[in-house]
């Protein structure tokens, strides 16, 4: 551990001697941004203006409405590649495995580019030319907190509200395995200097949609258990979740944790014919990361997620086929 922390200490310092060197930076993260992903891209955004560097957030997708409580919010620029200018000479890819997850934002990525790859994704490519990848820590966002702390840069009231925004949001709202002391004693911490527990709360969790709740209760009418009770799933076809009009998904296969006696648990939503992303969960038997893997996505042992093409019954029966390992 404590060699592993002065590896951490020594690239931390590379990177704060690179970023006093350079300037124009582009700072981006994957597509269908989380709260962790959000905080963690305004964090650094607020490190590099520490700094006094020049810097862009970049997103592939829009910033999903529930964000837009967060300090800075409008700093945040969805990328068009017909009106996009800005001097860009280096990237920080926040939250994201591998650069395919930032989406189109992709094209701009120049092979003289340096990269700053911030992750805690276990299937994270190292892809970076500096790479912090620990998939130890609760989120990426304690990372960032890491890098603040050890570069002794001051937390404000709005930068302490990214923090505990994206532990809080990567935690599950402190329910997930990755809830750590060290998450639970950093937030304390942003609380200490001014991070608002109830106002982020209400923000994130009080101002669903009724389009939301009704998109919900169609995804839970579909549910089915399979394995003798052990794996659990819902879906929402193209045909139904296209009757929608700007629905919040995330969140919805945290739903199916609730039941007692299963160990995985999946969401499945059509955002295109004949294309899924499929997000799981999993309690304790099955590292379910390994699972997305399988289908080229990736995450977390308890939280992974990846796209497979086919219909709905296509890509439930491959799902299950792999599952079928697991509790045969």
């Amino acid at each position: 551990m404590e060699k592993k922390h002065i590896q951490k200490k020594q690239i931390i310092s590379d990177i704060q001697a690179f970023i006093q060197e350079e300037n124009d930076f582009l700072v981006t993260t994957h597509v269908n941004p989380d709260g962790d992903s959000m905080a963690s891209a305004l964090a650094f955004g607020a490190l590099l203006n520490h700094f006094n560097r020049n810097y862009i957030i970049l997103l592939d997708d829009a910033v999903p409405k529930k964000f837009s409580f967060l300090p800075e919010i409008d700093k945040v620029i969805r990328y068009d590649s017909q009106k996009f200018a800005h001097p860009i000479n280096h990237v920080v890819v926040l939250d994201s495995s591998d650069l395919g997850r930032i989406g189109t934002i992709q094209e701009i990525i120049r092979p003289e580019m340096n990269i700053i790859n911030i992750d805690h994704h276990a299937s994270n490519q190292q892809y970076g030319h500096f790479n912090i990848v620990d998939q130890q820590e609760s989120s990426t966002a304690e990372i960032v907190y890491t890098i603040y702390s050890l570069l002794d840069v001051p937390i404000t009231p709005d930068i302490a509200t990214f923090f505990y925004t994206g532990i809080l949001c990567d935690t599950g709202r402190f329910l997930f395995p990755n809830t750590t002391y060290r998450s639970l004693q950093i937030c304390a911490e942003m609380v200490q200097k001014g991070a608002r527990p109830g106002y982020i709360a209400e923000q994130l969790y009080c101002k669903t949609s009724p389009e939301t709740i009704r998109a919900l209760n169609n995804a839970l009418s579909t549910i089915k258990f399979h394995f003798n009770g052990l794996v659990s799933c819902i879906y929402l076809t193209n045909g139904i979740f296209a009757s929608y009009e700007k629905i919040d998904t995330e969140g919805f296969v945290d739903y199916l944790l609730a039941i007692d006696g299963t160990e995985v648990e999946f969401f499945m939503i059509e955002f295109e014919p004949n294309m899924h992303r499929v997000s799981f969960r999993s309690k304790n038997r099955v590292d379910v990361n390994k699972v997305a893997e399988k289908f080229g996505g990736g995450g977390h042992a308890r939280a992974s997620g990846c796209v497979i093409p086919g219909t709905t019954d296509e890509v439930k029966k491959k799902i299950l086929k792999v599952l079928e390992s697991y509790f045969s």
